[in-house]
Parts: C-alpha cells; sequence; structure tokens
C-alpha cells in the first residue's frame, strides 16, 4: 500500500513544480476547414422523368395486422427450442470447456501452488523469528543479529 501511496506523491510532484499546478498549453491552433460547397439548384434541362419511381401497385390489404392465429403460431415455435440442435450446442460447448481446462488448468494449478508456498514460507520465518525473540526476551539476552546485515558486513 505504501508503494502506490508513493507512486501517488510522485505522480502528483510531477503534476505540480514548486507546489503550483502546471498550466495546460494548447500545442497546435485549430484552423476552420473548406466551406461547405455551395447548393446549386439542378441545370434548366434536367426533367425530373430521369428519377426512378416506384410503379408497383400495393394493395392496402398487404399492411394489414397479422392474425392472432398467425402470432401465436409463431411464438409457440419461437418458445420450444430444436431438441437435436440444442444437444449438438450443448456437446459442442463441452467439448470446448474441456479443452480449455486442460490446456489452462495444469498452468493454474502450478501457479496457486507457488503463490502458497512463498506464503507459507513467510510464515514460517515469521513465526520462528518470534518465538526466538520472545525466548531471547524471556532470558534477557540480546535479540539475534538481523541477518541482512551480516551478509553486508561479511562483503
Amino acid at each position: 500500500m505504501t508503494d502506490q501511496n508513493d507512486l501517488v506523491d510522485r505522480a502528483n510532484k510531477l503534476m505540480r513544480a514548486d507546489g503550483r499546478a502546471l498550466g495546460r498549453r494548447r500545442s497546435f491552433l485549430a484552423s476552420p476547414g473548406q466551406p461547405p460547397a455551395p447548393f446549386t439548384l439542378p441545370p434548366p434541362g434536367f426533367a425530373d422523368d430521369e428519377l426512378p419511381v416506384l410503379t408497383e401497385v400495393v394493395a392496402a390489404d398487404d399492411f394489414a395486422p397479422p392474425s392472432q392465429a398467425a402470432v401465436a403460431a409463431v411464438s409457440a415455435d419461437a418458445g420450444r427450442p430444436d431438441e437435436a440442435a440444442s444437444s449438438l450446442l450443448a456437446a459442442d460447448v463441452m467439448k470446448s470447456l474441456e479443452e480449455q481446462l486442460a490446456a489452462e488448468l495444469p498452468t493454474l494449478i502450478e501457479a496457486t501452488l507457488l503463490n502458497a508456498q512463498g506464503e507459507l514460507l513467510a510464515g514460517v520465518h515469521s513465526t520462528l523469528e518470534l518465538a526466538l525473540r520472545n525466548f531471547l526476551a524471556s532470558r534477557q539476552l540480546p535479540p539475534p543479529p538481523d541477518p541482512d546485515t551480516d551478509l553486508l558486513a561479511d562483503a
């Protein structure tokens, strides 16, 4: 957590020079674009006959809402999935999941075990160190030297 706070403090210092916030500056100025092309009327010889026109006649009955029976038949079919297609889809999903798990599971287990090993070692070391310090304190003996400082002194 302290590393994250240090990182935030460093970022804040970079954003502020001498305690004042840095101002934002433009690196370019926007220039106006090209003006839109003016609208021109069609030439005088242009005839409306050149425009495509829909000539098919459509009866008003074609736009009538569907009957209740047709709506009920469609909703009944939509609510009942195809059993064969469903079983094939389920088999494909299961096969895909098994292949993915077979490929990823060894890596996931190895990473979990490595993390567990590191946490277990750290817990055992801290417990042993605490027990040793408590034992030495009860006997009024000086605490053991830090192994990191002994390595630096030997070098």
